[in-house]
């Protein structure tokens, strides 16, 4: 049995390559209401660094013991290097499922490049099926507004590998319209068959030019989304046309 040690709490710092992005303030102190009439569990992990400790496993526990305000919490403290420790980090959160799909895309891909590993040994690391790991890898390449409807939960990420069977260029067209309709996955995936096939039958007509000029409108429709302005976008392609509408509403 690992020996377990009391660490000062003021002494411990977070995990530099802690896959999870976004912490749940109010799931945080949830869980440290649980702390306090249960007590902790399951101990940290951590691990010697620069003079201080930094968690390997188990930052959501730590954070509800500053919530708490608690001078010390339970630790285990394991020699590990960088690349074990980044491994660890991201078994962790994903058997917890504490991640979302992109921050799991993410951190698989770095894990892939900092430490020169193929997709099949990532796998059996995390204990996935090498597909597995290539359907979530192939979420990063889905625009950036759609990573973010992941990363927040707007869409699953079963809405995502059926969006990106739909032609780049029609993607964000797609999301929204799923998004607006509130559709699950099985009628996504009904109507974005019907999608790829309309786009496959006409869009194949649109010249390399004019589908340059349309990706740029797309781009610039996103920047000024993300910017806060309240913008529509609207593409209707004719025989031998493509009339693109840009609506901004008027604010106040």
């Amino acid at each position: 049995m690992k020996k377990i040690t009391e660490i000062e709490t003021k002494d411990i710092i977070p995990n530099r390559n802690q896959p999870r992005l976004e912490f749940d303030e109010e799931a945080i102190r949830y869980l440290a209401d649980s702390i306090a009439e249960n007590g902790l569990i399951q101990p940290i992990v951590v691990r010697e660094k620069d003079s201080k400790y930094e968690i390997i496993a188990g930052e959501r526990r730590y954070r509800a013991y500053c919530y708490l305000e608690r001078e010390t919490i339970p630790a285990i403290i394991e020699d590990k290097d960088d690349f074990e420790s980044a491994n660890l980090a991201l078994v962790e959160n994903t058997q917890r499922q504490n991640l979302n799909a992109i921050e799991e895309a993410l951190a698989i891909h770095k894990m892939m490049s900092s430490q020169n590993k193929s997709q099949t040994e990532i796998a059996r690391e995390l204990g996935y099926k090498q597909s597995t790991v290539a359907n979530k890898l192939r979420l990063l390449r889905l625009p950036e507004v759609i990573k973010e409807g992941l990363a927040n939960g707007i869409i699953t990420e079963r809405h995502g590998r059926a969006l990106l069977k739909v032609p780049r260029e029609r993607q964000i067209e797609a999301y929204e319209t799923i998004v607006r309709r509130g559709y699950n996955v099985k009628r996504s995936e009904e109507y974005l068959k019907a999608f790829e096939d309309k786009s496959s039958s006409n869009f194949k007509s649109v010249s390399n030019s004019v589908r340059l000029g349309l990706n740029t409108i797309r781009e610039a429709y996103e920047l000024c989304k993300k910017s806060g302005l309240d913008v529509t976008l609207n593409e209707t392609e004719y025989n031998d046309e493509v009339k693109v509408t840009i609506r901004f509403n008027k604010v106040g």
